[in-house]
């Protein structure tokens, strides 16, 4: 049964890759995690602080998110032993600060979450380091050093974290002995050697005619979930994809996917480290208030100098030929301050120029993580790790 977040969360993961595909870099964040802090934020927000997080987040009724960010929660559990799907909240608080106990209940009940007494004010590199040596543990070691030096000092409040780990193997893995090296054109004029996997067989495809662009699932083994690739037809297609990326658009690509009987996909090996900086991107979504002197922070405390000001989000993928390993925290700091199966030649599925991605649970159809390869990044075909 789909999730009432499932259309709002594709909508915010849409808003929030639009913000970041300009680097021209590889992207890749979690507009879940990212949504799951609002939505915890917004538990603590009145008027039009909360009405500018509810309108980023695309949901109607703030109230019933909490509960369907719960269910998420709770439904991931079940994926285990096929997938390792963990989602952690906590809070890190200053002693000194007293949040109001009715928001410290709701976060309980329905985020799982944790608050912690620290103490900024005096000793706020200690604090720094527990919370990242936290994150680093509930991600598996894959997000290290989450808050940079100076990221919080005695002026700092509270910090709020949300940190999810994926990882999945194929339901039908890549064979190491057919991967090799192969072409992967970064432009027209550019190409530089990746380490391509290959396999045949059933997939679910589909093609959508405005973004120019197939698209094609690879599920985990347990079928909870998936990734999705969408493969622009020219090399440097991504940009009119990237313009054309509509909710209406990627979710008529995702529902309009049938089974092909006989595919030939190449996909690159790939990992990337991703990092960005919060504020902006979410200021230009319309969260302002948030950040400035005047939002209104009084279902957090009854301390009116309590504010926000950044929100950083780290990420981390590795794609090979078991499967997908994936994590993402991201932290927001309040401070003091003011298939029917027909013979049929084979469909060629070649990733080998820039593209876009994404990894969703299917039956309830969330999108946890969103990203774009764009060019070649290290992945040494000798060092796969343990699955």
């Amino acid at each position: 049964m789909e999730s009432e977040l499932s259309q709002p969360m594709l909508h915010f993961a849409i808003d929030i890759y639009k913000q970041l595909k300009g680097s021209g870099d590889n992207v890749f964040f979690s507009p879940f995690s990212i949504a799951a802090a609002l939505s915890m934020t917004l538990a603590g927000t009145r008027g039009n602080t909360a009405n500018e997080i509810s309108t980023a987040l695309h949901v109607q009724d703030s109230a019933s998110i909490h509960g369907a960010f719960s269910h998420l929660r709770k439904s991931f559990l079940s994926y285990a032993p096929d997938i390792a799907l963990h989602v952690a909240n906590r809070i890190y608080c200053e002693r000194a600060l007293q949040p109001l106990r009715a928001f410290c209940t709701l976060l309980e009940e329905y985020y799982s979450t944790t608050i912690e007494s620290v103490d900024f004010r005096n000793d706020a590199e200690t604090a720094r380091q527990d919370i990242n040596a936290w994150v680093e543990s509930v991600t598996n070691d894959k997000i290290k050093d989450l808050l940079g030096k100076g990221a919080v000092n005695d002026s700092t409040l509270m910090v709020l974290v949300n940190a999810v780990y994926f990882k999945g193997t194929w339901e039908d893995r890549f064979k190491e002995s057919l991967t090799e090296p192969m072409d992967f054109h970064e432009t027209c004029s550019i190409t530089k050697k990746v380490d391509m996997m290959f396999q045949e067989g059933p997939f679910r495809m589909g093609y959508n005619s405005d973004m120019k662009a197939s698209i094609l699932e690879l599920p985990y083994t347990g079928n909870n979930a998936s990734m999705v690739v969408l493969l622009p037809d020219d090399i440097e297609g991504l940009t009119s994809l990237e313009e054309c990326l509509t909710l209406q658009n990627l979710s008529s690509a995702l529902d309009g996917m049938t089974w092909e009987s006989k595919v030939e996909l190449y996909l690159p090996k790939f990992k990337i480290e991703y990092e960005t900086k919060l504020r902006e991107v979410l200021e230009n979504l319309g969260i302002k208030h948030l950040f400035s002197d005047t939002g209104d922070l009084t279902g957090i405390s009854k301390n009116e100098e309590v504010k926000f000001s950044d929100a950083v989000h780290k990420t981390f993928v590795d794609v090979n030929e078991h499967g997908t390993e994936a994590a993402a925290a991201t932290a927001t700091f309040r401070l003091g301050c003011s298939m029917q199966q027909k013979v049929v030649p084979p469909k060629v599925f070649k990733a080998d120029h820039p593209f876009m991605f994404l990894i969703r649970t299917r039956e309830l159809n969330v999108v946890l993580f969103v990203g774009s390869v764009k060019y070649k990044m290290c992945h040494p075909r000798s060092t796969t790790g343990e699955w």
